[in-house]
């Protein structure tokens, strides 16, 4: 299986490498290669490389960019909040590869995914955050409602002062999550009915 996974992989890096050559005879911009190729199969230095002299000044151009706007320091000393949009921001710009965007900013997958769910908070909530009034794993979970549900629990935080621990968030999580499977399947059932027996 591992093996059929690893010839698969490499026949797909193959077909980008070839996709890539095409395009650089035809003298594409690299900013467009990069956009066109899919990172999943071939890391962005692998593109560096096969495109050679030919695009030695747009390789340090996005050298350099890459330094300057997408460096780890840049996140270090920031808010939760900061580092949820930053990590959003490199995400993007790496055609949403989650590996090269761990690579990039030395960080797990999972650490990744909890401050990328950050960006689906109302800013009530992703104000409690930077206050340090809700935890970044509890923000997570909280992330998956309905922005009506998560007013309500921004505005339990704020007038209560109270603290929603992860095991809490993980079973409001749940909890919304079971109640809109059994309200869908009711008005499924209910809409199958009404077709069944019209009088």
């Amino acid at each position: 299986m591992a093996e059929t996974n690893q010839l698969l992989l490499n026949y797909y890096k193959k077909e980008e490498i070839k996709k890539i050559k095409k395009l650089s005879k035809e003298k594409a911009s690299l900013k467009t290669i990069l956009g066109v190729v899919d990172l999943n199969y071939i890391t962005k230095d692998e593109v560096l490389e096969i495109v050679g002299e030919d695009y030695e000044q747009e390789i340090e151009d996005i050298k350099d960019t890459t330094e300057n706007d997408f460096n780890t320091s840049s996140v270090i000393e920031n808010t939760p909040m900061e580092k949820a949009k930053e990590y959003k921001k490199c995400f993007e710009h790496y055609n949403k590869n989650r590996v090269l965007v761990c690579k990039e900013k030395n960080i797990g997958n999972g650490t990744l995914q909890r401050y990328l769910r950050l960006n689906y908070l109302i800013p009530e909530l992703q104000d409690l955050v930077d206050k340090r009034k809700l935890g970044v794993n509890s923000a997570e979970h909280i992330s998956f409602i309905g922005d009506k549900n998560q007013f309500i629990i921004s505005k339990i935080i704020e007038n209560y002062n109270y603290n929603i621990t992860d095991s809490l968030a993980q079973r409001i999580k749940e909890d919304y999550y079971n109640y809109r499977t059994k309200n869908k399947r009711k008005a499924k059932s209910s809409s199958i009915c009404k077709s069944k027996y019209r009088f």
